[in-house]
């Protein structure tokens, strides 16, 4: 019988943010009407890889995210911070987005953000908003 050595807590980070990059990438392929196949010809890959880049199995090294970010005409961060837990990149997250909307458009997003925080503030615990209040 054999057993699977148990990752470390390094190794389960670096799983999770393969995943988030994946993601990231592929949502910004199918933002820019790009295949698979095509993405995978414009940096010299084949489509494979980027099938596994963006079902998180593999990750794109440094070169490639540069690749990637000139190609899906974004920045290296952006793929980076998809999916963080750090309020800082989920902010540049929502203000890329932003910044692609018509300022009426920002405007709704904004007031929209801001009312289902409210609410979800409100569904917490009595201890917990004097704690943070």
């Amino acid at each position: 019988m054999t057993t699977r050595p148990i990752p470390s807590p390094d190794e389960h980070d670096d799983a999770m943010l393969a995943v988030r990059v994946g993601s990231a990438i592929a949502e910004r392929r199918r933002a820019r009407g790009l295949t698979q196949a095509k993405l995978a010809e414009m940096i010299g890959l084949e489509q494979e890889a980027i099938s596994r880049w963006e079902r998180g199995t593999r990750a794109p090294t440094l070169y490639r995210l540069q690749q990637l970010s000139d190609v899906l005409d974004c920045s290296v961060d952006q793929l980076l911070q998809r999916g963080s837990r750090r309020a800082d990149d989920q902010l540049s997250v929502v203000a890329a987005s932003l910044a692609e909307l018509r300022e009426d458009e920002r405007v709704l997003v904004v007031n929209f953000v801001q009312q289902v925080a409210d609410m979800l503030r409100a569904r917490r615990p009595e201890k917990v908003r004097q704690r943070k209040g």
